[in-house]
C-alpha cells in the first residue's frame, strides 16, 4: 500500500508540473500570436504604402506622357526622374513586403505545429489523468476487498465458533448434569 501511496503522490506532483509546462507552453503561444499580429499590421502597412507606390508611379507615367504630348521636356524629364525614385522605391517595398509574407507563413507554421504539439500533450495528460484516477477507485476497491471485508469475516468466524463452541459446551453440560 505504502508503495502504491508514494506512486500516487509523484504521480499527482508530475501531473502538476506538466500542467504547469502546458500553461507555459500557452502563454508563449499567447506571445506568438502577439508578434504575429503585429507582423500582419507591419505587412498590411507594407502592401499599403506598396499599392500607393505604384499609385504614384502611374500617375508620373500620366504627367510624362501629357508632358511629352505638350513638348515640354522639361518637366518631362523632372517627371522621368520621378518615376525612377517611385521604381526604386517600389522595388524596395517590394522586396520587403515578399520577406514579411514569408516570415508570416513560417511564424504560421511554427504557431500550428506549436499548438498540435500543445493539444497532444494535453490529451496525453488527459489520458493519464483518467489512469490515475483508475488506479485510485482499484486502491480503494483493494483495500476495502482486503481490510472491510477480512475483519469482518474474521469477526463472523469468531463469533461462529465462539457460538459452536458455546453449544457444545451447553452439550457437555446436559450430558454432565
Amino acid at each position: 500500500m505504502a508503495l502504491f501511496k508514494r506512486f500516487t503522490q509523484n504521480a499527482s506532483s508530475n501531473n502538476k508540473e506538466i500542467a504547469q509546462l502546458l500553461k507555459s507552453l500557452e502563454e508563449e503561444i499567447a506571445k506568438i500570436k502577439v508578434e504575429a499580429s503585429k507582423m500582419e499590421a507591419a505587412q498590411s502597412r507594407t502592401k499599403r504604402e506598396l499599392d500607393e507606390c505604384r499609385e504614384e508611379i502611374r500617375k508620373m507615367e500620366n504627367y510624362i506622357e501629357h508632358a511629352r504630348n505638350s513638348g515640354n521636356t522639361e518637366s518631362e524629364r523632372i517627371f522621368l526622374t520621378k518615376k525612377a525614385s517611385l521604381e526604386e522605391k517600389e522595388r524596395a517595398l517590394q522586396s520587403s513586403y515578399d520577406a514579411m509574407i514569408g516570415n508570416g507563413q513560417n511564424m504560421k507554421q511554427s504557431q500550428e505545429m506549436l499548438l498540435s504539439k500543445m493539444n497532444e500533450l494535453k490529451s496525453r495528460k488527459d489520458a493519464i489523468d483518467i489512469k490515475l484516477e483508475r488506479a485510485k477507485i482499484q486502491e480503494k476497491l483493494n483495500e476495502i476487498n482486503t481490510g472491510t471485508f477480512s475483519e469482518l469475516e474474521e469477526k463472523v468466524n469468531r463469533r461462529l465458533d465462539l457460538a459452536e463452541a458455546m453449544a457444545e459446551l451447553n452439550e457437555i453440560e446436559k450430558g454432565n448434569l
